[in-house]
């Protein structure tokens, strides 16, 4: 009995402890940050945004540049802070981790009009720094403002102080290092403190922007942006936001092909700008770029797209179907109106021209006897049988009638008989003639 009593009180002991232990973060889970924004001339920054990655809340710098507010915090992420101008809220000019450090901190943002201010005055001002490669001071390095011919050199514990201005850069040479250009604004983000500088050796460590061979996504460009829409849900969190674009991510490929660094170059929407830096972080291995056969480190940017679905075109209801006119399903007048006109199917045409058929040609009756005898013989010859035996005389149109009224012609009714009479009428008179000579 009393080993079930001492199990019994161990259980709510643990209990106990594991409810502590759970209510713990939830008791840290808001922490309050205070950012203040200046330019690098240390005036106060009014009306920065600030967004935090993942929320919809914006929080606005007042008068003294100061933003503050509370955040929730998670012991396995960190979260970031972006911030834009007031004038574009889609590019990010800036980025902040919301750890520890970021409690309470001071950040320098300058304005394109201050930029150009800054530069205009020509004011100088002693930049601090500190070169170091693999944690070790880089001693005797050169550094130098381009097109000033001011230069200086850092001593054995990398340290340097330099005068510079807005409109030249900073060059920083070493021996068996590589070159660093910086402005003046890298300097002045924490102007109480030196800039720390990681120099690079050259050949094994350099980065490479251009290689004889890039570096490949495996598969190629088309499998990596599949990848993309597939991993970031690019069209579903476009559609959500509403906002179309592309984030541009900077990385570098190692020399195994592994992915370092990635950073946002250009910023779209806190959300979106979370989700494609997630995407690429988790991104399988590249095929390293190459130098001279040599797999080398190379820097590389690639764009992800966000872009809304195409809205599908509305179904439109199937037109009925028309019954085409044509000419063998729908009777209609043909073509040639002569071919099958009505009149002329009632009315019959003549077979021939009736100048050819006419029987002024053909009848002897229509030309006048004359005295000659050569000229009755003439018109007696032609007589044949068929003709002298016809029964009836052929119909004449109204221009033969015309004309044989005209000329006092009357139609004669031909008997079997009458060609004969005819003819013996024309001989007799001839044989008187040769009688009487």
């Amino acid at each position: 009995m009393k080993h079930l009593i001492y199990i019994f009180a161990g259980l709510i002991c643990c209990l106990v402890t594991l409810t502590q232990v759970g209510a713990s973060p939830l008791e840290n889970k808001k922490q309050r940050f205070r950012i203040t924004i200046l330019n690098t001339g240390g005036e106060p920054q009014q009306g920065i945004i600030l967004k935090v990655a993942g929320y919809s809340n914006e929080y606005i710098s007042d008068e003294q540049g100061l933003i503050d507010f509370e955040q929730s915090t998670d012991n396995n992420y960190v979260r970031t802070a972006n911030f834009y101008f007031p004038t574009d809220k889609n590019r990010t000019i800036k980025s902040l981790r919301l750890d520890e450090a970021a409690q309470d901190t001071i950040i320098r943002i300058d304005r394109p009009e201050d930029l150009a201010r800054f530069k205009q005055s020509g004011k100088t001002l002693l930049v601090n720094g500190v070169l170091k490669e693999g944690g070790k001071p880089v001693p005797h390095a050169e550094i130098s403002i381009q097109g000033t011919g001011k230069r200086t050199f850092s001593n054995a514990q990398g340290e340097f102080s330099i005068e510079a201005d807005y409109s030249h850069l900073i060059m920083i040479r070493a021996e068996r290092m590589e070159n660093k250009y910086l402005d003046i604004e890298s300097f002045l983000q924490n102007p109480n403190q030196p800039l720390e500088i990681r120099m690079t050796k050259k050949g094994a460590d350099r980065v490479y922007h251009v290689v004889e061979k890039m570096p490949e996504y495996p598969g190629g460009m088309k499998a990596f942006f599949n990848y993309i829409r597939r991993k970031a849900h690019t069209t579903e969190l476009a559609e959500e936001t509403q906002k179309e674009g592309a984030v541009m991510i900077q990385f570098i490929v190692e020399k195994d092909g592994s992915i370092t660094s990635p950073s946002i170059v250009r910023g779209l929407d806190a959300r979106l700008d979370t989700a494609a830096l997630d995407a690429i972080i988790v991104m399988p291995d590249w095929i390293p770029a190459q130098e001279h056969g040599v797999n080398v480190r190379c820097k590389y940017s690639v764009p992800v797209p966000f872009k809304k679905p195409k809205p599908a075109p509305p179904v439109a209801p199937k037109p009925a179907p028309e019954i085409k006119k044509d000419s063998i399903a729908v009777p209609s007048v043909p073509a040639d109106s002569l071919a099958q006109d009505t009149i002329l199917q009632v009315i019959p045409m003549p077979s021939a021209d009736s100048l050819v058929t006419d029987t002024l040609v053909t009848d002897t009756t229509f030309v006048v006897s004359a005295d000659s005898t050569a000229i009755q013989k003439e018109t007696v010859a032609p007589l044949s049988t068929s003709e002298a035996t016809e029964a009836k005389p052929k119909k004449r149109n109204f221009i033969v009638r015309f004309f044989r009224w005209l000329f006092g012609i009357k139609d004669k009714e031909n008997t079997p008989a009458e060609p004969k009479e005819e003819k013996t009428s024309e001989v007799v008179p001839e044989e008187g003639i040769q009688k009487e000579e």
